[in-house]
């Protein structure tokens, strides 16, 4: 009976369009109820039009008029009013406006001008219905797509995982996406289109491959007690996945920890990266202010995978004179994931061990030697036995043929390290060595995430 409703709505609908003048009032056209629904809010620039593909209704969501349209509609967003400018004629709503499917069909889309990317504003077909509503703290006006969960993940596989590789390890990504987008739709009101969610790029990124990956898994999760799970995933785990409450906050009993040798793929290049920071940039993103000096940073904890639960930074006060020592975490981050963000530049993965340049071996007052990470904030005895603190970026040394420069505290810190994000459930790079080695894509997810079923 509800597929034949629509349909005759359907047909209504679309005799209707060509006599329907803007302003008139309809019935609350709204848009298709989709079987499993998903909203992804998109990121449009400032302006942006939209190109519609196949039959779509465009909906003042004020007063439910429909807005005649033939060519691109241009949405842009004035102190708090959507403003629809379309054959040479504009219209203002203070609620916004709705592109709905007349039907479901997979003919339909709209292409988004200016979709920002990680390539730059660009755009971008998306499969689906549409709201634009005024969002006051932006300049941009909210976008937010709705479409079945079939259709979505077409464009988060192929955006997650490259589409050339082995067809078990897609069709294990397709899974860990469809279950990922169901449990977190429990709890937000939409998705982002961005790894904070999972990498959505529609319809324009879709691939053959991936495609009938997700229709050969269609409506199938991966579940712990009957819901699907969480199922997070990540590029390469560095040997090692994560157990939940080492990377974030709350145990989660299905992401453990676990012995990951598929990771170590030949192609694999996330293994042996090294990267360095300056100073300063650390300091800056850390104090934001040039009262502190950061004279050394060290691991002081790491989990049973390898990745840092702690770190501690020492910290001269140039103002006060003093010499500190912090520990970062809760200081600077809540979470052991943070350790890859806190510095002022992405950290690939939380695997890594950092060593400064400053290092140097001193004699003591009581003629011992010990070997420190910096000099600054030392007290420096003098050749007339006089004291002085070295608060100097450089001290003079004197060498048996001449004098040099010696750093008295990092200028720059060399982070190396293995994995690429966050280490928890499912490696990618991981899943494509199994799949290559012939194992099912169901036996890939149980590998990764433990006591589920998938189903």
């Amino acid at each position: 009976m509800k597929k034949l409703a629509i349909a005759i709505m359907s047909i209504i609908f679309i005799a209707l369009l060509p006599t329907i003048s803007a302003g008139s009032g309809t019935a609350g056209i709204s848009p298709p109820l989709y079987e499993t629904s998903i909203k992804v809010k998109l990121l449009p620039e400032k302006t942006f039009s939209a190109k519609i593909f196949g039959s779509y209704h465009v909906v003042n969501l004020k007063d439910q008029s429909v807005i005649p349209y033939t060519t691109d509609i241009i949405f842009e967003q004035q102190n708090g009013i959507v403003i629809a400018t379309t054959n040479g004629d504009s219209y203002e709503s203070s609620s916004g406006y709705g592109l709905y499917e007349v039907e479901q069909n997979d003919q339909n889309a709209v292409e988004i001008s200016n979709i920002q990317t990680s390539s730059g504003p660009m755009p971008v077909q998306y499969r689906g219905s549409f709201s634009i509503t005024p969002q006051l703290t932006e300049e941009a006006p909210n976008l937010v797509n709705t479409l079945h969960i079939e259709d979505y993940i077409k464009g988060v596989v192929p955006s997650e995982m490259p589409s050339y590789w082995p067809y078990e390890a897609l069709k294990a990504q397709a899974v860990a996406a469809r279950s990922y987008a169901f449990s977190q739709m429990q709890t937000s009101q939409y998705l982002n289109m961005t790894v904070a969610s999972q990498v959505y790029r529609g319809k324009t990124n879709e691939a053959a491959t991936t495609n009938q990956a997700i229709a050969e898994t269609n409506g199938i999760f991966a579940t712990y007690n009957n819901e699907p799970i969480q199922a997070f995933f990540h590029a390469s785990s560095g040997g090692y996945t994560e157990n939940s409450e080492d990377v974030w906050s709350n145990p989660i009993p299905y992401i453990r920890a676990v012995e990951d040798s598929f990771d170590q793929h030949p192609d694999n290049t996330h293994y042996g990266w090294s990267m360095s920071i300056p100073a300063t940039t650390i300091t800056n993103s850390l104090f934001g202010n040039a009262q502190n000096t950061l004279l050394s940073l060290k691991v002081t904890e790491r989990s049973i995978a390898g990745a840092v639960q702690q770190m501690e930074a020492i910290v001269y006060d140039n103002e006060r004179n003093t010499r500190s020592s912090i520990s970062l975490k809760p200081t600077f981050t809540s979470s052991s994931d943070g350790f890859r963000t806190i510095f002022g530049e992405y950290i690939k993965s939380s695997k890594f061990t950092v060593t400064g340049d400053a290092a140097a071996k001193i004699i003591l007052a009581d003629g011992s030697t010990t070997r420190v990470d910096n000099l600054y904030g030392y007290e420096l005895q003098t050749t007339d036995n006089a004291t002085e603190t070295i608060v100097d970026d450089n001290i003079t040394l004197k060498t048996k043929t001449s004098t040099a420069l010696y750093p008295t505290f990092t200028q720059a810190y060399q982070f190396s390290g293995d994995g690429w994000g966050h280490g928890l459930g499912m490696s990618q790079w991981g899943a494509r060595s199994m799949a290559s080695a012939g194992y099912t894509y169901d036996q890939i997810l149980k590998h990764y995430y433990i006591g589920i079923e998938v189903r």
